[in-house]
């Protein structure tokens, strides 16, 4: 067998096209045609919600006498309130809030739900008012939500950045 014959790790494909994209006139990669107008319409769509964010910011300081050097501070505790919570109370009580949906309950059926697995309305008022999630809890909350005991210990113990 001849060696020009084998598999090579390296391959070229000469019918797929790359297009170069630029930020502020400098290079930054190069993408599939294919996808490059979705990229460029998110990344500009961004662009434009960071500086309404800024100056909502700068506004708020403003108004409230502030000192101006405290926008991106600001900037970063409101986007920290938007993202996902990955651990903690705020964390499960999301889960909760995506269950009572896939189940398609209300709020009044889904407290009943919780309560047919020993989560009283008190104590899930608690979780979503954002309390500590008291051990007792964590059986019946991991058979609500279909997650094991132990992940639901990771996502209540978990250590946000």
């Amino acid at each position: 067998m001849s060696i020009y014959n084998e598999h090579s790790d390296w391959q070229a494909e000469s019918s797929d096209s790359f297009v170069p994209v630029y930020y502020q006139g400098s290079l930054t990669g190069f993408f599939k045609q294919d996808y490059v107008d979705e990229i460029i319409r998110f990344l500009n769509e961004q662009e434009v919600l960071n500086k309404a964010l800024r100056l909502a910011c700068t506004d708020l300081i403003k108004k409230t006498g502030g000192d101006a050097n405290q926008v991106k501070n600001l900037m970063k505790k409101y986007i920290k309130i938007s993202e996902r919570p990955k651990y903690g109370t705020r964390a499960i009580a999301l889960l909760l809030n995506e269950r009572q949906k896939e189940l398609d309950l209300n709020i009044q059926e889904f407290t009943k739900f919780c309560d047919t697995f020993k989560v009283s309305p008190p104590e899930l008022d608690n979780i979503y008012a954002g309390e500590a999630i008291d051990d007792s809890l964590l059986a019946p909350l991991s058979r609500i939500l279909g997650l094991s005991k132990e992940q639901l210990l990771e996502v209540r113990d978990g250590v946000e950045e």
